[in-house]
């Protein structure tokens, strides 16, 4: 395996890569040859693969065998196409994908015979990631009509959208993983499928594909606190939170399923919600009460700035992973007990739950100016 790779190691890195007048100057002959011995090793590295997996008993050594490899074929389809420029010949762009049809053939054949081997974390070849974003944005367009006929909230579809769309233009970064790249096609495909398309059945495929991507935790708190805010006793309230957890504790959840396996699971951070605010229902205002009389009003945090600002840098910290609290709930209780603004020394705990979840137009703007003052600031230091 080593000895196949090598070969294609020195035509890519040393005679084809960078594009060069010689390359272009290869006859149709010459071309054709080159392509032949390459698809002939597409065979060799099949028959090499299995002899080395069949014959060594160790799985650690199979293991890094199939990663190194795996790892090697990547780099190699990236390097050749970065060489795909605007001032290279059509002939010679036929060529490099002739080349790299190869290459994916050989890692294809990995993946597919030794899965168990294959490292889902390593970075998705260039090439690939640009067909499957292409072909992810086809089926999103699909998706759109299909959840812009159906009965489902704007805030929601707007969360389930935006990631996909994100996903589909590029911009979440260069490096990404065959798992991230497996699990945006199997959301897309699951939200499609759903018949009815409705706000309760998608939510439920959400939970199933525990989708703990931050717009719709956000939308998860909001929807239950709506819940509680139309209940009229302290009992009713924890009797609707309490069945809201039952009802998603039962929805069948995928295995090593996770949208952003940086975060807590999206069961996890709503159950932490909801557990949060049972207590707070439960012995709330005594806990209040103590709270207030504990801290002095000379070791606050005193702010110049409003609720909603404050809100939202919060959840600006949040959203950056800086503040890394597994729920919000707890820690904006805290910040309210702690911090004051330019209007109140007292913060209510549900005005700053309310505003995080859902900043204004006017608060962005301004946030995003005093974002700006900052960068200035910095330049300065």
């Amino acid at each position: 395996m080593t000895t196949f790779l090598k070969k294609w190691t020195i035509l890519i890195n040393e005679t084809l890569c960078p594009y060069h007048e010689a390359v272009g100057r290869l006859s149709e002959e010459e071309i054709g040859a080159i392509l032949h011995e390459s698809a002939e090793e597409v065979e060799n590295v099949r028959n090499l693969l299995v002899d080395y997996l069949v014959n060594n008993p160790s799985i650690n050594d199979k293991q890094q065998f199939v990663k190194v490899n795996q790892a090697l074929l990547i780099r190699l389809l990236d390097k050749l196409y970065s060489c795909r420029k605007d001032n290279v010949p059509e002939k010679v762009l036929s060529f490099y994908k002739a080349l790299g049809s190869h290459l994916q053939a050989s890692l294809d054949f990995i993946e597919d015979f030794f899965g168990n081997y294959f490292d889902k974390n390593e970075k998705v070849p260039v090439v690939y990631l640009d067909l499957t974003r292409t072909e992810i944005a086809r089926g999103l367009k699909k998706l759109t009509f299909v959840i812009n006929s159906g009965c489902v909230e704007h805030v929601l579809a707007k969360a389930v959208l935006q990631p996909l769309k994100l996903f589909s233009s590029g911009k979440v970064g260069k490096n990404v993983s065959y798992t991230s790249l497996s699990y945006h096609r199997v959301l897309l495909d699951e939200l499609i499928s759903q018949k009815p398309m409705t706000t309760q059945t998608i939510r439920k495929s959400l939970y199933q594909l525990n989708f703990n991507e931050p717009s719709f935790v956000d939308f998860e708190f909001e929807r239950l606190h709506a819940l509680t805010e139309s209940a009229q006793t302290k009992s009713e309230k924890i009797a609707i939170l309490r069945f809201e957890q039952k009802t998603f504790a039962q929805y069948p959840e995928k295995l090593n399923t996770v949208y952003d396996s940086s975060m807590a699971s999206l069961r996890d951070q709503v159950n932490g919600w909801i557990e949060a605010e049972i207590k707070f229902l439960e012995n709330g205002h005594a806990v209040d009460k103590e709270q207030t009389t504990q801290i002095d009003p000379g070791e606050k945090i005193n702010t110049s700035l409003s609720v909603a600002k404050l809100a939202l840098i919060i959840r600006l910290l949040v959203v950056d992973k800086i503040i890394i609290n597994r729920t919000v709930a707890p820690m904006l209780r805290v910040i309210s007990k702690m911090v004051t603004t330019l209007q109140k020394d007292e913060i209510s705990f549900g005005s700053l739950e309310t505003k995080y979840h859902a900043p204004d137009k006017a608060t962005i703007t301004a946030v995003r100016d005093m974002l700006f003052k900052w960068i200035n600031i910095l330049a300065k230091l």
